[in-house]
């Protein structure tokens, strides 16, 4: 399919064929154990690889026999079997990861929740702070309740994104979110990923 689409279509493609099926009831399972979800994460870059990733590079490696080499790289090193690096290519085209698209649906979900209060059954299960408008109280729920992880993760952004109430329109706060969220994805080491990328208390 990339062949005989161009490039700036490449993109397009990823959303619709990929992170569609990715984001698929995220704020569900995408809170579930690093070692549970890794497999999706290994498949993100992979996607990312094979749409914007260094073919011509990759490619090379294979275009000539081990004897046709020039002497000294006739044997296959690391350097040989290293995957390109998947976070250039995740700031390039400005896509989140999938430990960050969960925080950002979760987040997404519960401000419409709350601001809507629809659907109201939903909007039940959490306690609104008197002092505080935009602060949830944690009630004493499993750590693994969709509550009790959506409670968190409110209390941790909403400070940094500034909000006050709820007349800021969702169109507006999605927007904020995406950014603080690239910011946060891309402002440590630019080549490997790190636990920092992902760490909420440095947005």
């Amino acid at each position: 399919i990339r062949e005989n689409l161009p490039t700036n279509l490449h993109k397009d493609l990823y959303h619709t064929l990929y992170e569609s099926h990715l984001t698929y009831c995220i704020s569900v399972w995408g809170g579930a154990p690093l070692n549970k979800i890794s497999r999706v994460w290994t498949s993100q870059k992979h996607c990312l690889r094979l749409l914007f990733g260094d073919k011509e590079a990759f490619l090379d490696k294979f275009r000539t026999a081990a004897r046709a080499r020039p002497i000294g790289n006739q044997l296959l090193g690391e350097n040989f079997y290293r995957q390109e690096h998947t976070k250039p290519l995740f700031r390039k085209h400005n896509i989140l990861t999938v430990g960050n698209l969960y925080t950002y649906y979760v987040y997404m979900e519960l401000f419409k929740v709350i601001k809507l209060r629809d659907p109201i059954t939903v909007f039940e299960q959490f306690t609104i702070s008197r002092r505080k408008p935009t602060l949830l109280i944690v009630r004493d729920a499993p750590a693994e309740n969709f509550v009790s992880r959506s409670t968190k993760i409110w209390n941790q952004i909403t400070p940094k994104l500034k909000l006050s109430d709820f007349s800021t329109k969702i169109s507006s706060v999605r927007n904020q979110l995406k950014s603080a969220l690239l910011k946060l994805q891309n402002s440590n080491d630019q080549i490997n990923w790190t636990s920092a990328d992902f760490d909420l208390a440095k947005l």
